[in-house]
Protein backbone atom coordinates (compact mmCIF):
# COMPACT_ATOMS: atom_id res chain seq x y z
CA UNK A 1 0.00 0.00 0.00
CA UNK A 2 0.89 3.22 -1.19
CA UNK A 3 0.91 5.36 2.35
CA UNK A 4 0.99 8.72 0.41
CA UNK A 5 -2.68 7.59 0.11
CA UNK A 6 -3.01 6.96 3.10
CA UNK A 7 -5.23 10.49 3.77
CA UNK A 8 -7.36 10.02 0.66
CA UNK A 9 -8.57 6.28 2.56
CA UNK A 10 -9.09 7.67 5.96
CA UNK A 11 -10.21 11.13 5.62
CA UNK A 12 -13.85 9.99 4.24
CA UNK A 13 -14.00 7.17 7.54
CA UNK A 14 -12.77 10.17 9.65
CA UNK A 15 -15.38 12.60 8.44
CA UNK A 16 -18.40 9.95 8.94
CA UNK A 17 -16.88 9.09 12.25
CA UNK A 18 -17.15 13.15 13.33
CA UNK A 19 -20.42 13.33 11.63
CA UNK A 20 -22.03 10.12 13.51
CA UNK A 21 -20.13 11.41 16.67
CA UNK A 22 -21.33 15.20 16.04
CA UNK A 23 -24.98 13.62 16.25
CA UNK A 24 -24.69 12.14 19.20
CA UNK A 25 -23.13 14.79 20.78
CA UNK A 26 -26.04 17.38 19.66
CA UNK A 27 -28.49 15.20 21.47
CA UNK A 28 -27.13 14.23 24.56
CA UNK A 29 -23.55 13.25 26.11
CA UNK A 30 -22.26 9.69 25.30
CA UNK A 31 -24.00 7.47 27.94
CA UNK A 32 -21.91 5.30 30.74
CA UNK A 33 -21.67 1.77 29.15
CA UNK A 34 -21.90 -0.28 32.71
CA UNK A 35 -25.32 -0.28 34.45
CA UNK A 36 -26.37 -1.36 37.96
CA UNK A 37 -29.71 -3.41 38.24
CA UNK A 38 -30.63 -4.36 41.48
CA UNK A 39 -33.24 -7.67 41.93
CA UNK A 40 -34.28 -9.97 44.36
CA UNK A 41 -33.02 -13.33 45.41
CA UNK A 42 -31.26 -15.35 42.89
CA UNK A 43 -33.67 -17.75 41.16
CA UNK A 44 -36.69 -15.43 41.79
CA UNK A 45 -38.00 -13.85 38.67
CA UNK A 46 -36.81 -10.46 39.30
CA UNK A 47 -33.25 -12.11 39.08
CA UNK A 48 -34.40 -14.20 35.93
CA UNK A 49 -35.68 -11.31 34.35
CA UNK A 50 -32.44 -9.12 34.85
CA UNK A 51 -30.70 -11.78 33.66
CA UNK A 52 -32.62 -11.59 30.15
CA UNK A 53 -31.75 -7.88 30.44
CA UNK A 54 -28.71 -8.28 30.45
CA UNK A 55 -27.90 -10.37 27.75
CA UNK A 56 -30.24 -8.22 25.45
CA UNK A 57 -28.14 -4.82 26.92
CA UNK A 58 -24.86 -7.19 25.85
CA UNK A 59 -25.77 -7.14 22.33
CA UNK A 60 -26.32 -2.94 22.47
CA UNK A 61 -22.32 -2.74 23.99
CA UNK A 62 -23.80 -2.28 27.29
CA UNK A 63 -22.58 -4.91 30.46
CA UNK A 64 -25.33 -5.46 33.07
CA UNK A 65 -24.05 -6.15 36.93
CA UNK A 66 -27.23 -7.51 38.66
CA UNK A 67 -27.15 -6.98 42.19
CA UNK A 68 -29.15 -9.78 43.98
CA UNK A 69 -31.37 -8.79 47.24
CA UNK A 70 -33.93 -9.17 49.55
CA UNK A 71 -36.29 -7.77 47.46
CA UNK A 72 -38.36 -4.62 46.55
CA UNK A 73 -37.47 -2.72 49.70
CA UNK A 74 -34.07 -3.15 50.03
CA UNK A 75 -34.14 -2.29 45.41
CA UNK A 76 -35.50 1.32 46.51
CA UNK A 77 -33.21 2.01 49.75
CA UNK A 78 -30.55 0.86 46.81
CA UNK A 79 -31.40 2.91 44.16
CA UNK A 80 -32.25 6.21 46.19
CA UNK A 81 -28.61 5.55 47.88
CA UNK A 82 -26.77 5.94 44.21
CA UNK A 83 -25.81 1.93 44.58
CA UNK A 84 -28.38 0.89 42.02
CA UNK A 85 -29.32 2.94 38.34
CA UNK A 86 -32.30 0.54 37.60
CA UNK A 87 -34.40 -2.31 39.10
CA UNK A 88 -38.07 -4.46 39.58
CA UNK A 89 -39.76 -2.25 42.03
CA UNK A 90 -43.22 -4.20 43.47
CA UNK A 91 -46.35 -1.91 43.45
CA UNK A 92 -47.53 -0.68 46.43
CA UNK A 93 -44.01 -0.48 48.03
CA UNK A 94 -43.33 3.56 47.93
CA UNK A 95 -44.33 4.03 51.18
CA UNK A 96 -41.89 1.48 52.74
CA UNK A 97 -38.74 2.93 51.49
CA UNK A 98 -37.36 6.94 50.48
CA UNK A 99 -38.64 7.08 46.94
CA UNK A 100 -37.32 10.92 46.26
CA UNK A 101 -35.28 11.01 42.76
CA UNK A 102 -36.73 7.61 41.48
CA UNK A 103 -38.88 7.43 38.40
CA UNK A 104 -40.92 5.03 37.14
CA UNK A 105 -40.77 3.52 33.27
CA UNK A 106 -43.72 1.81 33.58
CA UNK A 107 -45.55 -1.01 34.61
CA UNK A 108 -44.35 -5.16 33.34
CA UNK A 109 -46.57 -7.68 34.21
CA UNK A 110 -49.07 -8.51 37.04
CA UNK A 111 -48.22 -10.12 40.26
CA UNK A 112 -51.04 -11.98 41.73
CA UNK A 113 -51.88 -11.45 45.50
CA UNK A 114 -52.65 -14.68 47.00
CA UNK A 115 -54.37 -14.43 50.50
CA UNK A 116 -54.56 -17.88 51.80
CA UNK A 117 -56.46 -18.69 54.76
CA UNK A 118 -57.22 -22.28 57.18
CA UNK A 119 -60.35 -23.79 55.28
CA UNK A 120 -62.17 -23.96 58.65
CA UNK A 121 -62.29 -20.27 59.39
CA UNK A 122 -64.14 -18.19 56.10
CA UNK A 123 -62.90 -15.29 54.80
CA UNK A 124 -65.06 -12.70 53.23
CA UNK A 125 -62.87 -9.57 53.31
CA UNK A 126 -59.29 -8.49 55.34
CA UNK A 127 -61.43 -7.22 58.25
CA UNK A 128 -62.37 -11.18 59.37
CA UNK A 129 -58.69 -11.05 59.98
CA UNK A 130 -58.98 -9.23 63.50
CA UNK A 131 -57.29 -10.72 66.23
CA UNK A 132 -55.51 -14.01 63.92
CA UNK A 133 -52.52 -15.00 63.41
CA UNK A 134 -51.02 -13.60 59.83
CA UNK A 135 -47.91 -13.70 57.66
CA UNK A 136 -47.33 -10.74 55.90
CA UNK A 137 -43.50 -11.64 54.17
CA UNK A 138 -40.35 -10.69 55.49
CA UNK A 139 -38.33 -7.55 56.23
CA UNK A 140 -37.29 -6.38 52.87
CA UNK A 141 -39.71 -8.02 50.79
CA UNK A 142 -42.12 -6.11 48.46
CA UNK A 143 -44.98 -8.34 50.13
CA UNK A 144 -44.48 -7.32 53.23
CA UNK A 145 -45.48 -3.28 52.71
CA UNK A 146 -48.28 -4.53 50.67
CA UNK A 147 -49.94 -6.79 52.88
CA UNK A 148 -49.28 -4.36 56.11
CA UNK A 149 -50.91 -1.21 53.98
CA UNK A 150 -54.41 -3.46 53.09
CA UNK A 151 -54.29 -5.00 56.56
CA UNK A 152 -54.30 -1.72 58.42
CA UNK A 153 -56.35 0.36 55.69
CA UNK A 154 -58.82 -3.07 56.95
CA UNK A 155 -58.39 -2.21 60.68
CA UNK A 156 -56.19 -5.02 61.15
CA UNK A 157 -53.14 -4.08 63.09
CA UNK A 158 -50.08 -4.96 65.59
CA UNK A 159 -52.52 -3.89 68.11
CA UNK A 160 -55.17 -6.27 67.34
CA UNK A 161 -53.50 -8.73 65.40
CA UNK A 162 -50.54 -11.12 65.15
CA UNK A 163 -48.84 -9.88 62.17
CA UNK A 164 -45.71 -12.81 61.12
CA UNK A 165 -42.48 -12.47 59.06
CA UNK A 166 -41.85 -15.77 57.72
CA UNK A 167 -40.20 -16.79 54.58
CA UNK A 168 -42.86 -18.03 51.77
CA UNK A 169 -41.58 -21.90 52.51
CA UNK A 170 -41.74 -21.82 56.42
CA UNK A 171 -45.16 -19.71 56.08
CA UNK A 172 -46.98 -22.39 53.43
CA UNK A 173 -45.89 -24.83 56.31
CA UNK A 174 -46.95 -23.08 59.21
CA UNK A 175 -50.62 -22.20 57.45
CA UNK A 176 -51.06 -26.10 56.43
CA UNK A 177 -50.09 -27.35 59.82
CA UNK A 178 -52.63 -24.53 61.29
CA UNK A 179 -49.58 -22.46 63.15
CA UNK A 180 -51.01 -19.91 61.54
CA UNK A 181 -54.18 -18.45 60.09
CA UNK A 182 -53.90 -16.63 56.80
CA UNK A 183 -50.80 -15.45 54.31
CA UNK A 184 -49.86 -13.33 52.21
CA UNK A 185 -47.76 -14.01 49.13
CA UNK A 186 -46.91 -12.17 46.06
CA UNK A 187 -45.32 -14.99 42.96
CA UNK A 188 -46.14 -16.85 39.95
CA UNK A 189 -48.65 -18.91 39.57
CA UNK A 190 -46.59 -21.47 38.26
CA UNK A 191 -44.30 -21.77 41.33
CA UNK A 192 -44.78 -25.12 42.93
CA UNK A 193 -45.90 -23.13 46.49
CA UNK A 194 -48.99 -21.95 45.08
CA UNK A 195 -49.90 -25.64 43.72
CA UNK A 196 -49.27 -26.99 47.03
CA UNK A 197 -51.48 -24.52 48.67
CA UNK A 198 -54.07 -24.92 46.42
CA UNK A 199 -54.72 -28.85 46.49
CA UNK A 200 -54.07 -28.64 50.90
CA UNK A 201 -57.51 -30.33 51.86
CA UNK A 202 -56.95 -27.48 54.93
CA UNK A 203 -56.21 -24.65 52.75
CA UNK A 204 -58.96 -22.43 50.68
CA UNK A 205 -57.78 -19.38 48.77
CA UNK A 206 -59.32 -15.70 49.24
CA UNK A 207 -61.45 -14.32 45.57
CA UNK A 208 -61.27 -10.94 46.94
CA UNK A 209 -64.80 -8.46 46.81
CA UNK A 210 -65.45 -5.32 46.35
CA UNK A 211 -63.01 -5.37 43.61
CA UNK A 212 -64.36 -1.57 42.49
CA UNK A 213 -63.38 -0.37 46.21
CA UNK A 214 -60.02 -1.81 45.86
CA UNK A 215 -58.78 -0.31 42.71
CA UNK A 216 -60.13 2.70 42.97
CA UNK A 217 -58.39 2.99 46.20
CA UNK A 218 -54.87 1.73 45.41
CA UNK A 219 -54.40 2.86 41.71
CA UNK A 220 -51.90 0.43 41.56
CA UNK A 221 -53.81 -2.63 41.81
CA UNK A 222 -56.08 -3.92 39.61
CA UNK A 223 -57.83 -7.41 39.35
CA UNK A 224 -57.04 -10.73 37.49
CA UNK A 225 -59.16 -14.03 37.66
CA UNK A 226 -57.37 -17.22 37.86
CA UNK A 227 -59.68 -19.01 35.80
CA UNK A 228 -60.83 -22.80 36.83
CA UNK A 229 -58.01 -25.22 35.82
CA UNK A 230 -55.83 -22.64 34.59
CA UNK A 231 -53.17 -23.89 36.87
CA UNK A 232 -53.48 -27.55 36.34
CA UNK A 233 -56.11 -28.34 33.17
CA UNK A 234 -56.06 -32.31 34.21
CA UNK A 235 -56.56 -32.15 38.11
CA UNK A 236 -58.51 -29.09 37.61
CA UNK A 237 -56.87 -26.51 39.94
CA UNK A 238 -58.13 -24.40 41.01
CA UNK A 239 -61.61 -25.96 40.82
CA UNK A 240 -63.56 -22.42 40.02
CA UNK A 241 -62.85 -19.56 38.86
CA UNK A 242 -60.72 -17.17 41.80
CA UNK A 243 -60.97 -13.05 41.80
CA UNK A 244 -57.30 -12.15 42.75
CA UNK A 245 -56.04 -8.52 43.44
CA UNK A 246 -53.37 -8.02 41.74
CA UNK A 247 -50.17 -5.70 41.90
CA UNK A 248 -47.53 -5.15 38.40
CA UNK A 249 -44.02 -5.12 38.74
CA UNK A 250 -42.12 -1.97 37.97
CA UNK A 251 -39.30 -0.67 36.31
CA UNK A 252 -37.53 2.55 38.26
CA UNK A 253 -34.74 4.20 37.32
CA UNK A 254 -32.87 7.20 38.99
CA UNK A 255 -33.66 10.37 38.22
CA UNK A 256 -29.89 11.13 37.22
CA UNK A 257 -29.91 7.99 34.19
CA UNK A 258 -28.88 8.96 30.97
CA UNK A 259 -31.70 9.09 28.46
CA UNK A 260 -30.18 6.87 26.38
CA UNK A 261 -29.84 4.05 29.00
CA UNK A 262 -33.58 4.61 29.85
CA UNK A 263 -34.51 4.27 26.23
CA UNK A 264 -31.76 1.05 25.78
CA UNK A 265 -34.06 -0.34 29.44
CA UNK A 266 -37.69 0.55 27.70
CA UNK A 267 -36.57 -1.40 24.81
CA UNK A 268 -35.63 -4.24 26.25
CA UNK A 269 -38.33 -4.55 28.22
CA UNK A 270 -40.65 -4.12 25.06
CA UNK A 271 -38.75 -7.26 23.81
CA UNK A 272 -39.18 -9.25 27.23
CA UNK A 273 -42.49 -7.99 28.74
CA UNK A 274 -45.01 -7.67 25.43
CA UNK A 275 -45.09 -11.79 25.43
CA UNK A 276 -48.75 -13.16 26.76
CA UNK A 277 -48.51 -14.74 30.16
CA UNK A 278 -51.99 -16.21 32.06
CA UNK A 279 -53.11 -13.44 33.14
CA UNK A 280 -51.42 -10.36 30.13
CA UNK A 281 -52.58 -10.05 26.70
CA UNK A 282 -49.70 -9.60 23.90
CA UNK A 283 -48.70 -6.55 23.89
CA UNK A 284 -50.54 -5.16 27.10
CA UNK A 285 -47.23 -4.21 29.16
CA UNK A 286 -44.65 -2.73 29.55
CA UNK A 287 -47.37 0.15 30.30
CA UNK A 288 -47.93 3.27 31.80
CA UNK A 289 -51.11 2.19 34.03
CA UNK A 290 -50.84 0.97 37.78
CA UNK A 291 -47.97 2.83 38.19
CA UNK A 292 -47.23 4.69 41.87
CA UNK A 293 -43.88 6.33 41.25
CA UNK A 294 -44.08 9.43 38.62
CA UNK A 295 -43.73 8.27 35.43
CA UNK A 296 -40.45 9.10 33.18
CA UNK A 297 -40.91 11.75 30.54
CA UNK A 298 -38.95 9.63 28.27
CA UNK A 299 -40.92 6.11 29.20
CA UNK A 300 -44.44 8.65 28.53
CA UNK A 301 -42.96 9.53 25.19
CA UNK A 302 -42.10 6.11 24.38
CA UNK A 303 -44.95 3.62 26.34
CA UNK A 304 -47.55 6.18 24.41
CA UNK A 305 -45.86 6.99 20.72
CA UNK A 306 -42.77 4.16 20.53
CA UNK A 307 -39.63 5.56 20.16
CA UNK A 308 -38.61 8.47 17.37
CA UNK A 309 -36.92 7.86 14.59
CA UNK A 310 -34.06 9.55 15.70
CA UNK A 311 -34.19 7.48 18.84
CA UNK A 312 -34.38 4.44 17.06
CA UNK A 313 -30.82 5.31 15.50
CA UNK A 314 -29.17 6.70 17.90
CA UNK A 315 -29.43 3.28 19.76
CA UNK A 316 -28.28 1.81 16.39
CA UNK A 317 -25.36 3.66 16.18
CA UNK A 318 -24.23 4.03 19.67
CA UNK A 319 -22.22 0.80 19.16
CA UNK A 320 -20.43 1.66 15.73
CA UNK A 321 -19.34 5.33 17.61
CA UNK A 322 -18.09 3.21 20.46
CA UNK A 323 -15.60 1.64 17.72
CA UNK A 324 -15.16 4.85 15.67
CA UNK A 325 -14.07 6.62 18.69
CA UNK A 326 -10.91 4.80 19.25
CA UNK A 327 -10.16 4.88 15.51
CA UNK A 328 -10.30 8.77 15.43
CA UNK A 329 -8.18 9.43 18.29
CA UNK A 330 -5.84 6.69 16.00
CA UNK A 331 -5.96 8.30 13.44
CA UNK A 332 -4.27 11.37 13.77
CA UNK A 333 -1.46 9.53 15.16
CA UNK A 334 -0.94 7.05 12.14
CA UNK A 335 -0.86 10.16 10.26
CA UNK A 336 1.68 12.56 12.20
CA UNK A 337 3.67 9.71 12.23
CA UNK A 338 3.63 8.85 8.33
CA UNK A 339 4.41 12.87 8.12
CA UNK A 340 7.16 12.55 10.49
CA UNK A 341 8.76 10.07 8.89
CA UNK A 342 8.31 11.93 4.84
CA UNK A 343 9.85 14.85 6.53
CA UNK A 344 12.78 12.73 8.19
CA UNK A 345 13.14 11.48 4.93
CA UNK A 346 13.35 14.87 2.78
CA UNK A 347 16.15 16.12 5.46
CA UNK A 348 18.02 13.32 5.49
CA UNK A 349 18.47 13.49 1.41
CA UNK A 350 19.11 16.97 1.69
CA UNK A 351 21.76 16.84 3.91
CA UNK A 352 23.46 14.19 1.74
CA UNK A 353 22.48 16.57 -1.15
CA UNK A 354 24.60 19.48 0.59
CA UNK A 355 27.57 17.10 1.31
CA UNK A 356 27.73 16.28 -1.77
CA UNK A 357 27.20 19.74 -3.57
CA UNK A 358 30.71 20.74 -1.83
CA UNK A 359 32.95 19.10 -4.25
CA UNK A 360 31.20 17.16 -6.98
CA UNK A 361 31.84 17.21 -10.86
CA UNK A 362 28.69 19.21 -13.21
CA UNK A 363 27.22 15.61 -13.61
CA UNK A 364 26.70 15.22 -9.70
CA UNK A 365 25.48 18.73 -9.30
CA UNK A 366 23.08 18.58 -12.22
CA UNK A 367 22.40 15.41 -10.61
CA UNK A 368 21.82 16.83 -7.21
CA UNK A 369 19.19 19.36 -8.48
CA UNK A 370 16.80 16.77 -10.34
CA UNK A 371 16.89 14.96 -7.17
CA UNK A 372 15.96 18.63 -5.39
CA UNK A 373 12.88 19.45 -7.96
CA UNK A 374 11.92 16.00 -7.38
CA UNK A 375 11.06 16.78 -3.57
CA UNK A 376 9.62 20.22 -4.39
CA UNK A 377 7.25 18.29 -6.43
CA UNK A 378 6.32 15.41 -4.29
CA UNK A 379 5.82 18.60 -1.88
CA UNK A 380 3.69 20.27 -3.76
CA UNK A 381 1.55 17.50 -5.02
CA UNK A 382 0.80 15.95 -1.24
CA UNK A 383 -2.41 16.57 0.74
CA UNK A 384 -2.27 20.02 2.33
CA UNK A 385 -0.98 18.72 5.77
CA UNK A 386 -1.77 19.48 9.46
CA UNK A 387 -1.59 23.34 10.89
CA UNK A 388 1.52 21.31 13.02
CA UNK A 389 3.36 20.96 10.26
CA UNK A 390 2.84 23.56 8.44
CA UNK A 391 6.34 25.27 9.52
CA UNK A 392 8.23 22.71 9.14
CA UNK A 393 7.41 22.01 5.45
CA UNK A 394 7.81 25.90 4.83
CA UNK A 395 11.70 26.03 6.28
CA UNK A 396 12.17 22.87 4.03
CA UNK A 397 11.38 24.42 1.34
CA UNK A 398 13.51 27.59 1.73
CA UNK A 399 16.30 24.92 2.31
CA UNK A 400 15.13 22.91 -1.01
CA UNK A 401 15.53 26.12 -2.86
CA UNK A 402 18.73 27.90 -1.26
CA UNK A 403 20.11 23.58 -2.35
CA UNK A 404 18.37 23.96 -5.42
CA UNK A 405 20.24 27.58 -6.53
CA UNK A 406 24.18 26.07 -5.27
CA UNK A 407 23.12 22.85 -7.29
CA UNK A 408 22.48 24.72 -10.46
CA UNK A 409 25.19 27.73 -9.86
CA UNK A 410 28.22 24.11 -8.75
CA UNK A 411 26.58 22.94 -12.24
CA UNK A 412 27.63 26.23 -13.99
CA UNK A 413 30.91 26.60 -12.27
CA UNK A 414 32.51 23.05 -12.96
CA UNK A 415 31.12 23.40 -16.63
CA UNK A 416 32.84 26.73 -17.31
CA UNK A 417 35.79 25.20 -15.30
CA UNK A 418 36.40 21.81 -18.06
CA UNK A 419 34.78 23.61 -20.56
CA UNK A 420 38.29 24.37 -23.46
CA UNK A 421 39.82 27.48 -24.15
Amino acid sequence: MDLRKLPYLVVPGVALAMVLFALTRLIEPLPPRHITFSTGREGGAYHTFAREYRRLAAADGFAVEIQPGAGTVETLRRLASGQAMAGFVQGGTAEAAPAEGLLSLGSLYYEPVWVFHRKNQPLNGLTDLRGRRIQVGEDGSGIRPLAVRLLRDSGVTPQNSTILGLSSDAAAAALVAGRIDAAFFIMSPTVPLVRQLLLSPTVSLWSVRRTLAYTTRYRFLSTVTLGEGSVDFVSNIPDRDILLLAATATLVVREDVHPVIVRLLLKTAEIVHSRPGLFEAPNAFPSDAFVELPLHEVARRYLRKGPPFLERWALLLLPLVGLLLPLMRILPMIYNAQMRRRVTRWYRGIHEIDHTLADCTPEEARAAAGRLRAVQEEILNMTPPSAGFMGELYDLKLHIEWLLGRAEERAAKSAKAHSPR
